[in-house]
C-alpha cells in the first residue's frame, strides 16, 4: 500500500510540474483519488484499510453534508476521509487540518491535481498541536480519525472546539479499541491508544451533550459522536 501511494505521489508531482503554466483543468488524471458516489472505480483509496475502516459508515453517520462544511482534523499526507467526503457527498466546504507540514505539503499538491469544482471546496490548513487554526462557528461538523490519542490537553482542546462549531454541530470521534489488532492494521501500540470511557468522560466535561458512543459497528475501532 505504501509503494502504491508513493507512485500515485509521483506521479501527481510530475503531472504538477507543467500546470503552473496552463489553466486548471475541468477534470485530471488525479480525480481517481477522490471516490466516486457509485464506487466502481478503482483508486489509491480502495485498500485493505476500507474493509476495516469502513469509511462509507462513518461518512453516512455524519448525516446530510449537503452544502455544509466539515473540518477534518489530522487528515494525514494522503486525506483519506478528505477525498472520500469529497467524492461520496455534497459537502459545501471541507477543511483540511494537519500539524505536519510534510502531510500538508502532499495534500496541496493532490488538492492542485484536482478537477477545479473539487478543489474549490477543499481548504488545507496547517495547524498547531494545541490549535486547529478554525474560527468560531465556522464548521457545522468536525472528523477526529486516529489523531485524539496525540492530543495533550484534550478537555480543553474540545473545549475550545465547541466554539469552532456553529448551531446544532456535532463532532465525530473514532480511534483503536485496547484490543489486540492484526497488525496489517498498523494499529498503535496500546500506550498511544486511549480507551474509549476516557474520551467519553472527557467530552461530558468538556461541556458536550447528546454523546454516543459505538464499540461494535467497526471491528478495531470505536465511534464517538456528540453535541455542543
Amino acid at each position: 500500500m505504501i509503494i502504491r501511494s508513493l507512485i500515485l505521489i509521483l506521479m501527481l508531482m510530475s503531472c504538477q510540474s507543467g500546470q503552473d503554466k496552463q489553466p486548471r483543468p475541468s477534470a485530471s488524471p488525479a480525480d481517481s483519488i477522490v471516490d466516486s458516489n457509485a464506487g466502481s472505480t478503482k483508486t489509491v483509496q480502495d485498500d485493505d484499510r476500507s474493509n476495516w475502516q469502513k469509511p462509507s459508515f462513518v461518512i453516512q453517520s455524519l448525516g446530510d453534508l449537503e452544502a455544509k462544511t466539515l473540518a477534518d482534523i489530522g487528515s494525514g499526507a494522503l486525506g483519506y476521509f478528505v477525498f472520500k467526503i469529497l467524492g461520496q457527498t455534497d459537502i459545501g466546504k471541507l477543511i483540511a487540518i494537519d500539524i505536519d507540514k510534510e502531510a500538508v505539503r502532499m495534500l496541496n499538491i493532490l488538492k492542485d491535481a484536482l478537477a477545479e469544482e473539487k478543489a474549490s471546496k477543499l481548504d488545507i490548513r496547517l495547524a498547531d498541536i494545541n490549535d486547529p487554526k478554525l474560527d468560531d462557528e465556522e464548521t457545522d461538523y468536525i472528523l477526529i480519525v486516529n489523531t485524539i490519542a496525540y492530543l495533550p490537553d484534550r478537555i480543553n482542546y474540545l473545549k475550545a472546539l465547541k466554539s469552532k462549531l456553529r448551531a446544532g454541530g456535532k463532532i465525530v470521534i473514532v480511534d483503536y479499541k485496547t484490543k489486540r489488532i492484526p497488525s496489517f492494521v498498523d494499529a498503535p501500540p496500546y500506550e498511544e491508544r486511549v480507551l474509549l470511557h476516557i474520551i467519553e468522560e472527557e467530552l461530558y466535561e468538556a461541556g458536550y451533550q447528546n454523546i454516543m458512543t459505538d464499540d461494535t459497528s467497526l471491528e478495531y475501532q470505536y465511534y464517538i459522536a456528540a453535541e455542543i
